[in-house]
């Protein structure tokens, strides 16, 4: 079956489209939650921004939604045969907390309790992106060949797998979106010194987004153009780019968009 999941951004779309209506019954199924990006709502209910973010989290109950796995149990179970590690919390309780609420403010403390979790995940990956980025500054491009082992040894690091037994072509080809994000990013701060990684933080959260183009049915659905630094990869036709914001905030057009792309899914099978 073809799901679709979003980025945070999407998320607060939906939370005005679907503010007073449901999303049609034979689609709510095929939509599903990246937990990095119902975390990065969750932690706006400790900001200004913290009503907008309520009413985003609370059109969740319009939606048959499941959550996809944190990304590095994805790797173990997608990629070694691993069962997941379960280190991350489970946001659906997080999820009942902001139904049960009755006003934002009354979150305030859980959004910014989310807000340490949220960073702490996003330093992670960027602290792995920067020792690369820091060899690579110091040692110069590496080839092809050798970027592409060092790019799955990483994942099989992260998943807790044995790094001389991954399959490089394997994880390489599956992850392609990620790893032509991230190789794109790579080469940019390499030729630019004034690249800061802290400042470009997004990249890291949307280069985690791209992970789970790894699953042949999930399809990204976002109005980020930064995206199209994949476009050039194998799983570029999985990333719908909306250039219309405005359309995501209106529940037939999100509707026909969500449809849209499941029907052009189910031709290509």
């Amino acid at each position: 079956m073809v799901e679709v999941y979003v980025d945070t951004n999407v998320l607060r779309y939906f939370g005005t489209a679907f503010a007073n209506t449901s999303l049609a019954v034979d689609l709510q199924a095929q939509l599903v939650l990246a937990p990095l990006a119902l975390l990065e709502l969750l932690s706006q209910l400790g900001t200004a921004g913290a009503e907008e973010a309520f009413m985003a989290v609370r059109s969740l109950r319009r939606f048959d939604f499941e959550m996809l796995p944190w990304p590095d149990d994805f790797f173990r179970m997608s990629f070694f045969g691993l069962p997941p590690r379960g280190e991350k919390p489970d946001l659906n309780n997080a999820v009942v907390n902001v139904l049960n609420a009755a006003k934002a403010d009354d979150l305030r403390d859980e959004g910014k309790e989310m807000r340490l979790l949220y960073d702490d995940c996003k330093n992670e990956a960027a602290d792995i992106f920067s020792a690369l980025l820091d060899s690579c500054r110091s040692k110069g491009l590496v080839p092809e060949e050798e970027h592409r082992a060092i790019f799955a040894r990483s994942i099989a690091r992260r998943a807790g797998f044995d790094e001389a037994r991954v399959d490089v072509d394997f994880v390489v080809e599956s992850l392609n979106a990620y790893y032509i994000f991230e190789n794109h990013r790579m080469q940019e701060g390499a030729r630019n010194l004034e690249y800061n990684i802290v400042r470009r933080s997004n990249d890291v959260y949307d280069a985690e987004l791209l992970i789970y183009l790894a699953h042949p049915g999930l399809r990204l659905l976002t109005a980020d153009k930064g995206f199209r630094r994949a476009e050039k990869s194998s799983q570029a036709n999985r990333i719908h780019i909306v250039a219309d914001v405005a359309c995501l905030k209106d529940s037939e057009c999100a509707t026909e968009t969500i449809r849209s792309i499941v029907a052009a899914a189910g031709a290509m099978a």
